[in-house]
């Protein structure tokens, strides 16, 4: 069966339910970190999910990859910073493990979303973009 709405990846399902979770989370963090941390946080999870759409989006399968790639860039981003916020005591061990088992699985769907492009890149023949000229 062929995708055809972004919506419908479990990638983007679930890189979008961990925006959400992070944007609840970043509300208990302190006052003084609300346009840093807080911003941080909020905007690498949010473009986690935006990049995945923005990949499916594309047309040739090196746009595409390149798209997951950097979803997948920030989401380890998020990751770092969620260890620096349990780190620092912002977060408790527990809700850190909690976020941290979501952020391994959209980092695996997101490897299967980059090792598909590449299966898919190499597997296709490109066809010729004009007709070869005819020889006299």
């Amino acid at each position: 069966m062929t995708i055809v709405d972004f919506r419908k990846l479990d990638a983007w399902q679930k890189s979008h339910d961990l925006s959400i979770k992070i944007f609840k989370l970043t509300k208990s963090l302190p006052d003084d970190e609300r346009y840093e941390m807080v911003s941080q946080l909020r905007r690498a999870s949010t473009s986690i999910s935006a990049n995945i759409a923005e990949g499916f989006a594309r047309y040739k399968y090196p746009d595409k990859r390149a798209k997951y790639v950097i979803a997948r860039g920030e989401l380890v981003e998020v990751m770092s910073h969620l260890i620096y916020c349990k780190d620092v005591e912002y977060i408790s061990e527990n809700s850190f493990n909690d976020i941290n088992k979501d952020c391994t699985e959209v980092y695996k769907l997101i490897n299967g979303l980059i090792a598909k492009m590449n299966t898919s890149a190499n597997s296709k023949t490109p066809k010729p973009l004009t007709p070869k000229p005819l020889k006299p």
